[in-house]
């Protein structure tokens, strides 16, 4: 696609295509069949789930079946599909850092189809950089900050904007609320849309949704294992092998296992993990496709909870060249998920497509949190200084069940193209927290030691586990979206969507008084409005305005007071512009938004009701630039610089509340650059690098404080050598510089980022 002879060929076949008004659902559709418009009648496993049950109504649009270029025949529903032309290409040496058809607005479209804020962090961008974990795929996109320890959680803990996104992560279009930390083993993309999106994803969704997609069997068979070893002990194997076991069947296994130290010139800070997923699909790119995937991965580590703050700064060396945590320390946790999916495709181009999840996850946690001895200031900081040790503790387990169907359709209304959606979600997700009660600084003190001379021995402690809360969320949502043609130039998009969310919380593990259940029902619609112009195929202009809302019980929590408080209510209002460039191989795209909370809580109470106001406001203005593609056919770049402003207008009538009035909320840096970009030399060599560049950042919940993570540049390089047809060995610097910076903030701590570290993968495609 790199030749300028091919760049013609493609522009030439977009032209082509929007002259004959191509379906926006090609992707999806399957070639003419010959059968009468009784077809439809006859209800494949998608259309029988929905007439037993219409309350399990749900979604999860499909993108196009990935596979090596091949063609098919099948027998569907008693008729001959002509045959099914199914494209793609696992070879990352043709592909770019774009992002390609996307489903994340649940229809398969063009990036410049979308009209909000997208980034997508595909697979050979996370291949290149050596990034195998969620967190670290996501430092490419500008306007994501990273928290810990909010409200009592574990595992990934985002920012999108300022807003909190921890309840807004998707593993193919369905929600991955579960409290763990996520491995990119099995991740074939990460889509991060920004604003306003409830009318997609219904609760929560202030700053945007991160979805990641996983990968998928395709009708090839051809393998990969990367075997990687570097600094710090890391060693990561991973194994790729997809098996075409039939003319329209496949089967494919992703397996990892890693292991490395963390930060510690003593003992140190670990992580071992391992990961099996396996997906089969069969009738693929025929009227009734079927997959069946299920995904695991558990990791028990020796977390590293940072360091708590000395004079409104990160605690300063040598403590970040240490790990003050102990050998008995440990983060356990487990995520298991099956998932069954059904897709019916139409003569006419329509599909179906339901999907059901269900998934157990467990963790459980005993960590050291570090802080100095009282009186302790940067001035007589020294190696002799008092560091105490206080005890982290938490576990708990969740299971999670979703049932999601999408139908799309495409069809002619006044003479005008209208491509729609109609979908629903049915969802069950049962949470519990438990306590080790007998983890107390008084029954299992942890010892404390120095700055300069830590001592890691372990200690025992009596790890029964107490139950403490149960909360169940049912939720029920239904939603239609249409897009017009207006013109050949201009598209309308607009979507409802009706949500009612249910939370019962039952507290009888804790002690009186708080150990009554609470509940609470809500009933919410929410909006999604966009237009497009579109002169011509590279180009596409748009406005877009969308709305959220947040429940009380987003993340499986009440108190008396939240338990009376309606939800909170938000909207995005932007402007932006994507192009395509250099015959379609580098995507630019610019935007201007506001995101604002208009009726958030505070801490001021409605007697009357016992409930929190929701007399607070505060918005997050954005602007941001992103390139990703190819310049030449050597040189490849994804690159973003964003500017937030983030503000607090409205907040609580206390002393306290009034401050905040004007402050920014925390985690949300004024500015936010990275870079990443490679360069071909001749038929062996490959060289890259980049950096992740963040403005002076401050915790969130602590507006008030004047603690303070100051701004870093972070940079990082690559060095890859073609040994042969297939197999290469590749060089990867991380932290070039050694820079020592703080990327994970809490209102108690601040923890570094990575060390510099060396790692050297051999791949090997067969």
């Amino acid at each position: 696609m790199a030749h300028p002879s091919a760049r013609a060929a493609k522009t030439a076949r977009n032209k082509k295509n929007r002259n004959a008004g191509t379906n926006s659902f090609a992707p999806l559709a399957a070639p003419a069949v010959s059968a009468p418009s009784s077809d439809k009648a006859l209800l494949p496993l998608g259309a029988l789930m929905l007439a037993v049950s219409v309350s399990g109504w749900a979604q999860s649009a499909a993108p196009a079946p990935a596979a090596a270029s091949t063609a098919t025949s099948a027998q569907a529903e008693g008729k001959t599909l002509a045959p099914v032309t199914v494209t793609g290409t696992r070879d990352r040496e043709n592909q770019t850092y774009q992002s390609g058809i996307t489903s994340v607005g649940k229809m398969p479209v063009a990036a410049k189809d979308i009209p909000q804020s997208l980034t997508v962090v595909n697979e050979k961008l996370m291949h290149d950089q050596g990034k195998d974990s969620f967190k670290s795929a996501l430092e490419n996109v500008i306007g994501i900050t990273f928290e810990a320890g909010e409200g009592g959680r574990v595992g990934d803990n985002i920012r999108l904007r300022g807003f909190s996104a921890a309840g807004d992560i998707y593993l193919d279009g369905m929600r991955d609320i579960a409290q763990y930390n996520r491995d990119n083993f099995n991740t074939e993309r990460i889509e991060v849309l920004r604003g306003a999106a409830s009318m997609l994803f219904g609760r929560g969704s202030t700053g945007g949704v991160i979805n990641q997609v996983s990968k998928q069997a395709r009708l090839i068979t051809e393998h990969e294992v990367n075997a990687t070893v570097g600094t710090k002990g890391y060693q990561r194997y991973q194994g790729d092998f997809n098996f075409k076991v039939g003319d329209d069947a496949a089967f494919r296994i992703n397996a990892m296992a890693t292991d490395g130290d963390g930060r510690g010139d003593n003992a140190s800070a670990s992580t071992h993990r391992r990961g099996l997923a396996m997906d089969y699909r069969f009738g693929i790119g025929t009227a009734n496709e079927f997959e069946i995937s299920y995904y695991h991965l558990h990791y028990n580590d020796k977390p590293d909870w940072g360091f708590a703050w000395l004079n409104s700064r990160p605690a300063p060396s040598p403590t970040n060249q240490y790990w003050y945590g102990l050998n008995t320390d440990f983060q356990n946790d487990k995520a298991d998920a099956l998932t069954l999916s059904h897709t019916h495709r139409w003569a006419d181009g329509s599909s179906l497509k339901t999907t059901l999840r269900d998934g157990y996850y467990s963790r459980a946690m005993w960590a050291t949190q570090s802080s100095f001895a009282a009186g302790t200031t940067i001035f007589n900081l020294n190696p002799n200084t008092v560091v105490n040790r206080g005890n982290n503790s938490k576990s708990g387990k969740e299971h999670h069940t979703f049932l999601q169907t999408d139908y799309l359709t495409s069809t002619n209304w006044f003479g005008r193209k209208n491509s729609i959606l109609v979908g629903a979600e049915y969802a069950v997700e049962n949470s519990s927290r438990s306590t080790y009660p007998f983890i107390t600084a008084a029954l299992a003190p942890k010892p404390s030691t120095t700055v300069g001379n830590p001592i890691s021995t372990g200690i025992s402690g009596n790890l029964t586990e107490r139950v403490a809360t149960q909360f169940k969320a049912t939720t029920l949502g239904l939603y239609g979206q249409d897009t017009i043609d207006l013109t050949p130039y201009w598209k309308l998009v607009g979507g409802l969507r009706i949500d009612n969310f249910r939370g019962d919380f039952d507290r009888s593990g804790n002690t009186a008084p708080n150990n009554t259940p609470l509940s609470r029902s809500d009933t919410l619609l929410s909006k999604r409005l966009g237009v497009m112009f579109q002169p011509s195929e590279e180009v596409s202009y748009y406005a877009a305005y969308g709305t959220s809302f947040n429940t009380s019980g987003d993340l499986y929590q009440f108190d008396p007071q939240s338990a009376n408080t309606p939800p909170e209510s938000s909207r995005n209002m932007e402007i932006g512009a994507k192009w395509e460039l250099y015959g379609g191989d580098l995507s630019f795209r610019t935007a201007l938004a506001r995101t604002e909370k208009y009726n958030e809580r505070n801490t001021d109470i409605d007697t009357a009701n016992n409930s929190y106001l929701l007399s607070g406001k505060r918005h997050t203005d954005a602007l941001e630039f992103e390139i990703a593609g190819r310049i030449t056919p050597q040189w490849d770049v994804f690159a973003g610089i964003g500017f937030l402003k983030a503000k607090i207008d409205k907040s609580g009538s206390n002393a306290a509340g009034l401050a905040e009035v004007g402050e920014n909320p925390g985690l949300s840096p004024s500015r936010q650059a990275t870079l990443f970009t490679t360069y071909r030399i001749g038929d062996k060599w490959r060289i890259g690098g980049g950096f992740t560049a963040v403005s002076t950042n401050k915790p969130a919940n602590s507006v008030t404080t004047t603690n303070r993570a100051p701004g870093y540049v972070k940079a990082d390089a690559l060095v890859e050598y073609r040994i042969s047809e297939g197999n290469t060995v590749k060089l990867n610097i991380d932290n070039l510089f050694d820079k020592v910076y703080y990327n994970t903030l809490y209102r108690g701590f601040a923890a570094p980022g990575d060390a510099r570290s060396v790692r050297v993968t051999l791949t090997s495609k067969f």
